[in-house]
């Protein structure tokens, strides 16, 4: 094998591993904002390393530049719809776990007592 190819496999195997990680978070995970964030992280990191894979791979065709191009992308994209998915579940009520120690998008209105100020 050349350094291209066990590179190439290297770099998939990094992502299969990831895109795993994430599968077994969203099925392990208790709540949805967990899963999210499971979802969210792991597959970013999974789906760029099979993008570089492929773009290494066929090298000769350019394809690099194109995948880097959808690389950058998927890290801009991928924050901002976690985010807003994350906003409208906290807006309709999702039960969730109740280990929140700060809570930004809750009401603005409400007393702060020294027992709930961390």
């Amino acid at each position: 094998m050349t350094v291209r190819e066990t590179s190439v496999v290297v770099m998939a195997a990094i992502g299969v591993i990831f895109m795993l990680i994430s599968a077994v978070g969203l099925i392990r995970l208790p709540d949805v904002f967990s899963r999210m964030h499971a979802a969210g992280k792991a597959t970013t990191i999974g789906i760029s390393c099979l993008l570089l894979s492929a773009g290494i791979y066929f090298w000769g065709q350019n394809m690099l530049l194109r995948t880097a191009a959808l690389i950058f992308l998927i890290f801009i994209t991928s924050p901002i719809s976690t985010s807003a998915m994350a906003r409208a579940a906290y807006r309709t009520g999702t039960p969730r776990q109740l280990n929140l120690q700060h809570d930004e998008i809750g009401d603005k209105t409400k007393k702060r007592t020294p027992a709930n100020v961390r």
